[in-house]
């Protein structure tokens, strides 16, 4: 990261993923990235990560591809349904599933953790909300990766299918309500209307991709650091009130997303010259490591004051689903610190792999005695 910094305000690589063309600037300054992200007008989010349009559809990831006006409207609506408050109710649900996933896991006495806890997990909470089977969670995995780190027509076949099952629990819904989050989407109103088809497919795809790779990604980081730093585990087992100081401090740690902006007219940040149609990326891992900002940032102090990281991002798009994620993570550090024997990893992690635009580790084995 600090070579990163060396290197000046701005860094250009014409070898992107960017859906939108080729080319990104990814900035570096901890002031510039927190200046793009409060200045929507300027640099916008619509149209950054066109799936629908990959299909042919029109339908957009709602409410993130979202840019104002509009996109006040759909949080006011969609901010309720993730509130803190909502978000406690289902603490009781999402330690029960983390613990029905790890307790099998146990006896075996290692473990592929991706594979076998950080990707069903936060899957099986997604299914969960919608009122869906659990029997389908393979299928939504395989969408999942297949989506977000695929190309081609791998990818473009996922989508589809995506979306096609999602609009048949829409419509199995119109038909039959039930306690879900999709039948309240459908009973929800925006501007005194009901959402209508393309909306609820946007909001429906967003939900699912926003919040799984992202908590998988960011379970594979901390309990590899866990597995390497046999003392801040022993630590969450004999004071498991630190989880939730523990939760923040790994967020801080291990930024997972770099999230994608389109620039809307020619301007300049940093000296640097941006001009309209240019993408701009925005690491907030720089931001929660700058040691300008954060003291002793490469080291996790469980009990950090005051810890206002950058995982969750800035501005109008700060993350809807926040406080499901940190609900999702604490059950997890709760489970595997409580139940599970001392964990470490055995053999060297394969490389760090990157969908688009966020880091997740290809692979984490995990042994116990």
């Amino acid at each position: 990261m600090e070579e990163l910094r060396r290197a000046g305000p701005a860094l250009f690589t014409p070898h992107s993923r960017a859906l939108t063309g080729p080319g990104t600037w990814i900035f570096t300054s901890s002031a510039a990235i927190r200046a793009i992200f409060q200045d929507p007008e300027t640099f916008a989010s619509g149209g950054v990560r066109p799936f629908g349009q990959l299909i042919g559809d029109s339908w957009p990831l709602i409410p993130i591809d979202i840019d104002p006006p509009d996109h006040a409207r759909y949080r006011r609506v969609l901010n309720p349904m993730f509130s803190p408050a909502r978000m406690a109710q289902l603490e009781p649900a999402i330690a029960r599933r983390a613990a029905e996933i790890a307790g099998p896991l146990i006896a075996r006495g290692d473990c592929e953790f991706i594979a076998d806890f950080a990707q069903p997990f936060p899957v099986s909470i997604f299914l969960e909300l919608f009122g869906l089977p659990l029997e389908r969670l393979r299928d939504f995995i395989g969408f999942n990766e297949a989506i977000l780190k695929g190309e081609g027509e791998a990818q473009v076949a996922a989508i589809r299918g995506l979306r096609d099952l999602l609009r048949e629990e829409i419509l199995r819904r119109r038909k039959q309500p039930s306690e879900d989050l999709l039948s309240e989407l459908l009973t929800a109103r925006i501007d005194g209307r009901a959402f209508d088809d393309d909306e609820l497919t946007g909001l429906a795809v967003t939900l699912f991709l926003a919040g799984l790779d992202t908590v998988t990604s960011t379970l594979g980081y901390m309990f590899l650091y866990l597995a390497q730093a046999q003392s801040a585990q022993s630590l969450l087992r004999d004071k498991p009130e630190l989880i939730g100081g523990a939760v923040e401090e790994l967020l801080r740690m291990f930024n997972v997303v770099m999230t994608a902006r389109r620039a809307t007219r020619d301007t300049v940040i940093d000296g640097v010259e941006i001009r309209k149609g240019d993408n701009v990326a925005l690491p907030t891992s720089l931001i929660s490591r700058d040691p300008a900002e954060v003291e002793s940032p490469d080291e996790a102090d469980f009990m950090r004051v005051d810890n206002r990281h950058s995982a969750f991002g800035y501005g109008i798009h700060r993350c809807l689903g926040s406080h499901l994620a940190r609900r999702e993570l604490g059950a997890a550090l709760r489970c595997w610190t409580s139940t599970m024997p001392p964990f470490t990893k055995p053999a060297q992690v394969r490389p760090v792999s990157t969908g688009i635009g966020v880091f997740s580790l290809a692979r984490l084995d995990l042994t116990w005695a």
